[in-house]
């Protein structure tokens, strides 16, 4: 979400294109390996800015959140050397609760590896999942960093994730299925491919991108890395999020991260009617 303006740019003056060209060039190979499943709900996770409040808020944020039916919290990576600073008092808070109440955390991409072993010295022991890059397709075009490279900054992440705690499920997550010379080379090294969905056109060739993304990083499913709508429009919004988890459902997905809880005025959910779209769709 960090870059969803240069996603969303190339989402819809490109995307739209590239994948109709997908539709046509790919349409052989997917009649005969395209399965649709039938599958149980993916579970449900939220990205949560709980650095925006105060601990006693994040206390009753999380518990509204796991009321709700939401399984995974995904949070920010944020980190202070200093224990007694505000950020690490929220951080410590938001762990505790989250294991008390049975929510997986699940952190996004860390800022470096120095910072990043600091982190996981801390808390690795209460985190479940952990991004090792984030629209690895979108930085390439704002960074212009080499595939090699940005492969490589994945690796090493997820090799220091495990390095301190085994069990922690690695994710790198993409915009598009669009360049396997970035997709092959990171799969690889992560336990996790996710596609992060914002716009229509995605849902409406998501049978094609999913197969795409399995095949070009050889896992059996994928995750929502991120799914949202930008809108004031409520019932838009919520039509959005309901049709995008029915879609999913039908192919497979493993979990669905939806952006966002709260402090984004037209992408939260929170007092929205989007919100009872995930209460009354969890069983």
């Amino acid at each position: 979400m960090n870059i969803l303006r240069v996603c969303s740019v190339f989402t819809s003056k490109l995307s739209v294109l590239a994948l109709l060209f997908l539709m046509f060039t790919s349409g052989t190979v997917l009649y005969f390996t395209f399965i649709w499943h039938t599958s149980p709900k993916p579970d449900l996770g939220i990205v949560y800015w709980y650095n925006k409040d105060d601990t006693l808020t994040i206390t009753s944020e999380l518990e509204r959140i796991k009321a709700d039916g939401f399984h995974i919290v995904s949070i920010p990576f944020v980190w202070s050397d200093n224990p007694k600073d505000p950020l690490r008092v929220k951080t410590d808070v938001l762990m505790e609760k989250c294991t008390q109440l049975g929510l997986k955390v699940y952190v996004r991409e860390p800022w470096n590896f120095e910072t990043l072993e600091k982190y996981l010295a801390a808390y690795a022991s209460k985190i479940s999942y952990f991004q090792t890059i984030n629209e690895a397709d979108a930085k390439f075009l704002k960074t212009w960093m080499i595939p090699g490279e940005l492969a490589s900054m994945s690796q090493k992440n997820a090799e220091t994730i495990k390095k301190f705690n085994p069990n922690i499920k690695t994710v790198a997550s993409f915009s598009t299925p669009l360049m396997p010379n970035l997709i092959s080379p990171i799969a690889q090294h992560v336990d996790i491919i996710a596609l992060d969905i914002y716009e229509q056109v995605q849902l409406d060739t998501f049978p094609i991108q999913t197969q795409t993304l399995l095949t070009l990083s050889g896992k059996q499913t994928i995750w929502i890395g991120e799914f949202g709508y930008a809108s004031l429009n409520d019932q838009e919004q919520a039509e959005f999020i309901k049709k995008g988890l029915e879609l999913f459902e039908k192919n497979g997905v493993n979990a669905v991260i939806i952006w966002c809880w709260k402090h984004a005025i037209s992408l939260q959910i929170r007092n929205r009617q989007a919100e009872d779209i995930i209460k009354n769709w969890n069983p």
